[in-house]
């Protein structure tokens, strides 16, 4: 029948889901995602999504699950090539700054705290566990967490100490990302606030 919506069965039809679901939050943000008309704008029933997310909120974990990888993707591309470690991890943070200004409804997804964390991995050789909300989410912080560890500065240290370090420059960087995306800082680039911070984070003893 002319103009009839295909079926669920279609070549990479969950993909084009996520992609559309992605587009969806980058323009609208994530209260004008629905599964059914999520069906609408790829061009199949209303009912296809469902096929592939029970509901909104399983969706929405994937979208999360997404965007870590994404933003893994984006920090190790940007510190590949510099051999330096203090360059590398700074070239790496500086990505995680740019990928939060370029996916801004998806950053705030990732870390708005409505995707459930129960997937409990450790947080490094012989280190507790803690609670993801996808192993795509564990991967991007033990990156960081591996950055971090291979500074001068960070010799020698592990456990607690080296989480301590980790959480506290990645709390530096990620509040740089979150005043940027908001517009808050003031009359200043986020690259000079993220540089003159990480001239003291990398480098101290």
């Amino acid at each position: 029948m002319v103009g009839q919506k295909q079926s669920y069965h279609r070549a990479n039809l969950e993909q084009e889901l996520l992609d559309a679901a992605t587009d969806i939050i980058a323009s609208k943000g994530v209260a004008a995602l629905s599964l059914r008309s999520l069906g609408d704008l790829v061009g199949v029933s209303r009912s296809a999504p469902y096929h592939y997310f029970t509901d909104k909120d399983e969706l929405l974990h994937r979208l999360g699950e997404r965007g870590f990888t994404m933003l893994a993707q984006a920090t190790a591309a940007a510190a590949a090539g510099h051999d330096d470690p203090v360059l590398r991890a700074r070239a790496g943070l500086h990505g995680y700054v740019r990928f939060a200004r370029s996916n801004t409804q998806l950053f705030r997804l990732m870390f708005a705290g409505i995707l459930p964390r129960s997937l409990s991995l450790p947080l490094g050789e012989g280190a507790p566990s803690d609670d993801f909300s996808s192993s795509a989410a564990a991967t991007a912080f033990a990156a960081l967490q591996a950055g971090i560890a291979g500074l001068n500065s960070s010799a020698g240290i592990s456990g607690k100490a080296l989480l301590i370090r980790t959480n506290a420059i990645w709390a530096a960087v990620h509040g740089v990302a979150v005043l940027a995306i908001d517009e808050n800082l003031k009359l200043v680039e986020p690259e000079a606030v993220l540089d003159n911070l990480l001239d003291r984070l990398l480098t101290q003893d």
